[in-house]
């Protein structure tokens, strides 16, 4: 498949493959005789994976040690290639993501708790409360 239709596909611009591309994310692809750029079904599902991966928060070099486990991973035989340093570096950025996500998580349950104290005083079916001290105004 060409660079638009792999774009499309996987739900992202020319302009990102070409950047994946140098950023080392994703690999040259082959040229047909007329010069385009042929992508392989391998290729739009790295895309994907390159894309979940930043969607949960990983930079792209977080992404490339995902890209290189992923490889390992993918093929048995190489298992023993697995770097632990690289796992551990991964390890390492997965949990700090998970902090992170946790601590929004609490954050926007907070804020949803807040905002439907505001929405059911707006309505009429609480009393008014300050968000801050949470104390009844009067």
């Amino acid at each position: 498949m060409r660079s638009g239709e792999l774009a499309k596909r996987a739900g992202v611009g020319v302009e990102t493959l070409r950047f994946y591309e140098r950023e080392g994310l994703l690999p040259r692809p082959a040229r047909t005789r007329a010069g385009y750029r042929q992508y392989e079904q391998r290729d739009l599902e790295q895309v994907r994976l390159i894309r979940s991966c930043q969607e949960i928060g990983f930079t792209l070099r977080e992404v490339k040690d995902v890209l290189g486990l992923h490889r390992v991973l993918a093929a048995p035989e190489r298992a023993g290639l697995l770097k632990p340093r690289a796992q551990a570096r991964l390890l390492a950025a997965a949990g700090r993501r998970l902090a992170l996500i946790d601590e929004k998580l609490r954050t926007l349950e907070k804020m949803r708790t807040d905002m439907a104290a505001l929405v059911a005083t707006l309505a009429g079916q609480g009393k008014p409360v300050c968000p801050v001290s949470r104390r009844a105004v009067t």
